[in-house]
């Protein structure tokens, strides 16, 4: 069982980070030659049928499921009328978005609050919404073909089309533009674009499943079992949704704007921490519902040491510079200081690193071995206890910083009373070895490279943000990688590095004896 675990994730960087640069030209694009208006226009339609992709109900991650456990070789005609009940409750849902698109767009000038726009800006207006949102229930149905390449293990596949897609789409507009076409050329372009795409992944799931059909017929039987899955993975979205979104708004309610101003701005960069360390971590669900349909228990619980190990390894280094370097990179990045925001800023850093290490790998695994039920009702559980906890906190006046602490201790009790029992349980995990792995290696790591930087922070503080943490940075960096080659990468993965970086190495020897001679 080979997976191509390096290629996915090294794709799932490329692709993030083509979108980011796409992303920012189209943005300068569309300001630039539609107006501020008319972006505005083109932010609040994405915005509003975004919340359509709620009407998966978790058939996305079903599709991926039975696409990762290999039913298709097991049972071809199965797994096709499975795949056939996923697509054919997507266009169900489709048809109800092309409904809610027609009805909504009669009251398009209270929901995108253009009350004021001549009758003509109005008809342009409600134009856009109805293009919008026609093409989003067209394309709709499909959304499933990506997650079947998830499931496949073929993530850079799905990564190399995506990456075409934004490019073509970033020459597109830029076509668009220069010839003179407006908003709504530029939706149905990006309408067909998506389709295009989407349907290129159907070309390479064709190919890697023999026998693959899709059909219109739902199996009533087949649903029923699916939607018992889907069910609690919407429930846990949705409990999800509610924890990321709950803090901010009790912190409104109870401190004012200016708190939840620091509540938002010291969340940024935990959560570009966790964006990059996201990419690995989608190679594991397919892995474990595979191993668990084979009843590979040992090796299943081995993948899970070795995937919070590598989580470990990236969220320590990043986590290390953020706690370090927190006051000079918010201060450089927008512009603003402040106590309370650092302060925020390091207990969500510390949160956020103790669940990416300890509990997105765990999720996957509940997700994917027959626990879902188990984890819907402990996200429930732990939304909960974060709102009720929180208000408590508030409502005595310790400041924004507290719901951030309440967060960060419902996490550590929740993993070590609910989750650390089923993962010594069921996945055969030893304590001693999940420490050793993912806390006490790292530790030894970043401690000298955070002692690098704090040197760095002492001595170089009186100059600018920038230059500090450049020096600073590389140099925790460089210490950093150096250290874990010998704290966190065992026998096997040195060797592949050596052998890896050897020919560079040879590149650079050459190169420095040519301009020494």
């Amino acid at each position: 069982m080979k997976i191509p675990i390096l290629h996915n994730t090294m794709t799932n960087y490329v692709s993030m980070a083509v979108r980011l640069v796409q992303g920012i030209l189209v943005t300068r694009w569309l300001i630039a030659t539609l107006g501020q208006e008319y972006y505005g226009l083109w932010v609040l339609l994405w915005s509003f049928f975004c919340y359509s992709l709620l009407l998966d109900f978790g058939f996305g991650v079903a599709a991926q499921k039975c696409t990762s456990t290999e039913l298709y070789r097991q049972d071809i005609g199965r797994y096709n009328r499975t795949v056939s009940t996923i697509f054919a409750f997507h266009g169900a849902m489709a048809i109800i978005i092309l409904l809610g698109t027609v009805i909504a767009a009669y009251f398009v000038p209270f929901l995108l609050h253009v009350q004021d726009a001549s009758p003509e800006e109005l008809a342009y207006i409600r134009t856009c919404f109805l293009c919008f949102g026609v093409g989003s229930a067209l394309v709709f149905p499909f959304g499933m073909f990506q997650e079947i390449l998830v499931g496949l293990q073929k993530l850079y596949l799905r990564n190399y089309i995506s990456i075409s897609s934004k490019l073509f789409e970033l020459v597109g507009v830029l076509i668009i533009f220069l010839s003179g076409g407006g908003l709504i050329t530029l939706i149905l372009f990006t309408v067909i674009l998506t389709a295009v795409t989407q349907f290129s992944m159907l070309f390479f799931i064709k190919r890697y499943i023999p026998g693959f059909k899709l059909r219109i017929r739902p199996d009533r039987e087949l649903f029923r079992d699916l939607f018992q899955f889907s069910g609690f993975v919407y429930l846990t979205s949705m409990a999800r949704l509610a924890w990321a979104r709950s803090g901010a708004l009790l912190v409104s309610i109870f401190c004012g704007l200016t708190a939840t101003g620091a509540y938002q701005i010291g969340g940024r960069l935990p959560a570009l921490v966790s964006q990059l360390t996201g990419p690995y971590q989608e190679n594991v669900g397919p892995i474990v519902a595979l191993l668990h349909s084979r009843e590979k228990y040992r090796k299943l619980g081995s993948i899970l040491i070795n995937s919070m190990r590598w989580n470990s390894f990236l969220a320590t280094g990043m986590s290390a510079g953020v706690m370090i370097y927190a006051s000079e990179l918010i201060r450089f990045l927008f512009k603003i200081e402040g106590a309370e925001i650092t302060d925020i800023c390091r207990v969500m850093t510390i949160s956020l690193w103790f669940g990416v290490v300890y509990r997105t790998i765990p999720e996957k695994y509940f997700l994917m071995a027959e626990m879902h039920r188990f984890l819907s009702w402990l996200m429930i559980l732990e939304s909960v206890l974060m709102v009720l906890g929180s208000i408590a906190f508030l409502a005595h006046n310790f400041g924004a910083v507290a719901v951030v602490w309440c967060a960060l201790s419902v996490k550590v009790v929740c993993f070590v009373i609910l989750v650390l029992p089923l993962l010594r349980k069921n996945a055969k995990i030893g304590l001693f070895d999940m420490c050793k792995e993912t806390m006490l290696r790292p530790a030894a790591a970043a401690i000298p490279a955070l002692g690098v930087m704090y040197l760095a922070q002492k001595y170089f503080s009186e100059g600018s943000d920038l230059r500090l943490l450049l020096i600073g940075g590389i140099a925790g960096a460089v210490v950093y990688l150096v250290m874990s080659y010998y704290c966190i990468a065992n026998r096997g993965e040195r060797r592949r590095i050596i052998k890896y970086i050897k020919p560079y190495i040879i590149i650079i020897n050459k190169g420095v004896k040519a301009l020494w001679n």
